[in-house]
């Protein structure tokens, strides 16, 4: 297994990783499938150009199945702050650790950047192991967001949760 950072010319990889999760964990993202898979191929390339951007897979040669990203915000007052999203390992897959490597991963390339010194999250609150993933690498929850997400009908709430460097 093989925690790895995806470059430009692997943007099908993140795209396949990221529908997979759009299906199988509807309510632990805000993007939905049927929005998200009428992308073109460009618009899923032009994610992978930014360099603001980090996103991390895990794989076993061909196979990836989890994922973990993050993005540095843009704008002289809010450049300090970077966001986590589209945190996502495929069922068979959880309770290894695994997710704790590319969390790990993911913000020893953050911590690189002098610049970062807050990151941000939202978690569905019904996600207890994410939630307490996020605490143990420090995250505190900052607050909740009341029916943040609609799926089916359906609201959730998240918890906006927040690490200082």
């Amino acid at each position: 297994m093989e925690i790895y950072k995806l470059k430009r010319d692997d943007w099908k990889y993140y795209r396949d990783l990221r529908l997979e999760a759009l299906l199988s964990d509807p309510e632990a993202f805000g993007d939905s499938y049927a929005e998200t898979v009428k992308r073109t191929d460009d618009e899923w390339k032009e994610k992978m150009e930014k360099t603001t951007s980090h996103i991390f897979v895990a794989r076993e040669g061909d196979e990836y199945f989890g994922m973990a990203a993050a993005f540095q915000e843009q704008g002289e007052k809010i450049a300090h702050i970077a966001y986590v999203w589209g945190v996502y390992l495929r069922k068979a897959y959880r309770g290894q650790g695994i997710g704790r490597q590319l969390m790990q991963s993911l913000l020893d390339e953050l911590q690189k950047n002098n610049e970062i010194k807050k990151i941000n999250l939202n978690v569905n609150t019904k996600q207890v192991a994410a939630v307490k993933l996020y605490e143990s690498f420090g995250f505190q929850i900052a607050g909740t967001l009341h029916k943040e997400l609609k799926i089916n009908g359906e609201y959730f709430d998240e918890y906006a949760m927040e690490k200082l460097l």
